[in-house]
């Protein structure tokens, strides 16, 4: 198995458990994200219990959970477990620094919330272990730990939401791929962990699609079914929509009308997508945040922008065998997604400079009105500097025309700095040199920087 990234999250949990202090942690975010890999990695060389609740109905997950414990700890007697407040009490008295309940959003309606909160303020908060709570129902996980209605809102003292990767780690799992096929890897599964690590980078990314979402019993092709039945009661309203916006919709008014939505109810659906879910991302343009009737929707999820356009439209194909016919007509567009893909790294680079301080960028985005769509725009710390890129994937290097026409749209924005930089990146270089007012990145470029900063990789790789 391979272990990437996820420093800043290991570095949250060291710091509570090295705090000497009642630490109730609480781990969330989607399925496949690689919660329980995380927390495994965390706690490898020490001392822990680890639970995951399997039951939603009390009786059954009491006994479960006992049962469980009884299987990882050497106890003088069977634990009398009859209430969660008893669990909660062996698990304060075992002695251990870290107990983890995976799947805790399950407890909901057991009674083990409210329990954990008179346990929490009663023993536990006082001298057990460092308790972390973990679950993939985002939604559930936030109603029960972040809520004001919760019974435990207020006791959680360290919370993570474990979200995708960044194209800088997604690329270190296919490390026998050329730097292209890495980003059109990261076009199709994005940076979702439980995707990457099914991967087989000696085989090429065709074939991988084929075997893991278009041939026979492929185990992603029903992934967004999976996750959207799992989640949601009405997934076939929420489906219409994710097709909307996979099919380029972005506004609200006309997501709604191509999903059969009133327009009325769309802030709902969409609020469960993009807060819930993390599949759909609300954008605006740099400087407009907020402002009303300027958002745009897209899907924020790789994989579901993948699947909506390329694998749903063909399932009739994929019922009736034809899967390699299916896979080579969405093989046909690879680089349309690639594209997309493209402007997301150029986005994280840019945004890995400014942190490294090689530029001046305090305000990093994209920016729209009308017929001006610009990819990248950010401003300097004083608002003195302007930079105003455009993302190239394309197989011929760039010439200058690129520059000029950047240029030019440029003038449609509204600040007046006494500076402005325009920054280019390119798949295929360039035919010109940069230097000056001009910066030039081809895809070499940005596979350099990261590399140089190459984050946390353990196991093959």
């Amino acid at each position: 198995m391979l272990f990437v990234d996820r420093e800043e999250e290991l570095s949250v949990l060291e710091d509570a458990y090295r705090s000497g202090k009642p630490e109730l942690v609480i781990v969330y975010g989607r399925r496949r994200m690689g919660k329980t890999y995380l927390l495994a990695r965390f706690a490898r060389g020490r001392r822990w219990v680890y639970l995951v609740v399997n039951y939603a109905e009390r009786r059954a997950a009491l006994e479960d959970l006992a049962r469980q414990l009884s299987h990882q700890v050497e106890l003088p007697y069977p634990p009398r477990v009859e209430s969660f407040t008893d669990l909660y009490r062996v698990l304060g008295g075992l002695g251990v620094r870290l107990v983890v309940i995976d799947e805790f959003q399950r407890l909901h309606g057991t009674g083990g919330v409210a329990e954990l909160q008179s346990s929490w303020d009663g023993f536990l908060g006082g001298r057990g272990p460092m308790l972390v709570l973990s679950g993939s129902s985002v939604g559930m996980m936030e109603r029960i730990g972040l809520s004001q209605e919760s019974p435990l809102y207020g006791r959680a003292t360290r919370i993570l939401r474990v979200g995708p990767m960044g194209y800088r780690a997604a690329r270190m799992f296919t490390p026998r791929y050329g730097e292209e096929d890495r980003v059109r890897v990261y076009a199709v599964f994005g940076g979702v962990p439980g995707y990457l690590a099914r991967l087989d980078d000696s085989l090429g990314l065709r074939e991988n699609l084929y075997r893991l979402v278009f041939g026979p019993g492929a185990p992603l092709r029903e992934e967004p079914l999976m996750l959207l039945s799992m989640e949601l009661r009405e997934p076939s309203r929420y489906m219409r929509i994710l097709e909307a916006i996979a099919g380029g919709a972005t506004r609200l008014g006309e997501i709604a009308g191509k999903a059969g939505v009133p327009v009325s109810e769309m802030g709902k659906y969409l609020g469960v997508l993009e807060r819930e879910l993390g599949l759909v991302e609300r954008r605006y343009p740099l400087g407009e945040e907020g402002r009303r009737g300027r958002a745009r929707y897209y899907l924020a999820d790789p994989f579901t922008r993948f699947w909506f356009s390329q694998v749903f439209p063909r399932w009739n194909m994929l019922e009736r065998g034809l899967h390699r016919r299916a896979l080579e007509e969405a093989w046909g567009e690879i680089d349309l997604y690639a594209s997309h893909a493209f402007e997301e790294v150029a986005l994280e680079h840019f945004s890995l400079l400014a942190r490294l301080g090689r530029v001046d960028a305090s305000r990093i985005g994209r920016w729209w009105r009308r017929d001006v769509e610009l990819d990248l725009v950010a401003l300097s710390s004083d608002g003195g500097t302007l930079y105003v890129g455009e993302v190239k994937w394309t197989r011929r290097p760039v010439g200058r025309s690129v520059l000029y026409r950047l240029a030019s749209r440029a003038e449609a924005l509204p600040w007046r700095p006494r500076r402005t930089v325009y920054v280019l990146y390119s798949r295929s270089g360039f035919t010109f040199q940069g230097g000056g007012d001009v910066m030039l990145f081809s895809l070499g470029d940005v596979a350099s920087l990261f590399e140089e900063h190459r984050p946390l990789v353990e196991g093959r790789g």
